[in-house]
C-alpha cells in the first residue's frame, strides 16, 4: 500500500509542476509580447542561466551598460523599430495575437504524456523531446559554450527541465520560432535559456 500511495503522490506532484510551469510561462510571454513590461522580465530569469554565453562583443560599437546586457538586448530586440517612413504596427491585444504553436491547429497531432499543448505554445518535459532535437544527448566535444550549457541543464535539472516552443506572429515583432528552456530553481520555474530562429 505505501508504494501505491507514493506513486499517487508523485503523480500529483507532477501535475502540480505542470500547472505551475504553464502559469509561469503564460505570465512571462504575456508580460513580454503583449504588455511589454520589459523591466519586469528579469524576475523570471534563473540565476543559473546561459544568457551571457551568446553575448558577442563588437569593437565597432561603444559599450554601454544597456547595450551590453544580453537580457535587455533579447527582450527589447523582439520589437524591431519600424523602417523609416513606416508607421508603428498596432501591438497585439492578447497573447493569442502575438504568438502561436502551429501544430496545435492540426487535429491529428497528439501530445506525448506530460506535454502541454495550447494554441499559443507547447511545453515539453526534457524527457518527452525527440533525442538530440533541442538538447544534447551526450557531453559535447569541442568548445561550444551554448551546447555545454544545455548539456549542463540536462544533468543538473533531471525531471525539472522543460522546453517551451512557439512562433511569434504579431505585427511589429521579430518574426521567429522560439525555444525557451525552463528550470525549477528554489521551488519556482525560471527561464534559463532562449534560442530564436529568424525567418
Amino acid at each position: 500500500m505505501p508504494i501505491v500511495a507514493l506513486a499517487i503522490w508523485a503523480s500529483l506532484q507532477a501535475l502540480q509542476a505542470q500547472a505551475d510551469i504553464q502559469t509561469t510561462v503564460r505570465a512571462f510571454l504575456q508580460a513580454w509580447y503583449v504588455d511589454k513590461k520589459l523591466d519586469d522580465l528579469k524576475s523570471f530569469v534563473a540565476k543559473d542561466n546561459g544568457f551571457s554565453l551568446q553575448q558577442t562583443p563588437s569593437s565597432n560599437r561603444p559599450s554601454t551598460s544597456r547595450a551590453a546586457d544580453p537580457l535587455n538586448t533579447l527582450f527589447r530586440g523582439a520589437f524591431p523599430p519600424p523602417k523609416v517612413g513606416e508607421r508603428s504596427a498596432s501591438p497585439p491585444k492578447s497573447l493569442n495575437e502575438a504568438i502561436e504553436y502551429p501544430p496545435a491547429k492540426n487535429p491529428s497531432a497528439r501530445a506525448a504524456p506530460g506535454v502541454i499543448v495550447t494554441n499559443e505554445f507547447a511545453i515539453y518535459p526534457a524527457e518527452a523531446l525527440p533525442k538530440g532535437s533541442y538538447l544534447p544527448i551526450k557531453k559535447p566535444a569541442g568548445n561550444d559554450p551554448v551546447a555545454d550549457f544545455l548539456y549542463h541543464l540536462t544533468q543538473a535539472y533531471k525531471g525539472k527541465l522543460y522546453v517551451v516552443l512557439y512562433t511569434v506572429k504579431g505585427a511589429g515583432m521579430l518574426q521567429e520560432t522560439a525555444v525557451t528552456y525552463w528550470i525549477q530553481e528554489n521551488g519556482a520555474w525560471k527561464l534559463a535559456a532562449f534560442m530564436g530562429t529568424n525567418w
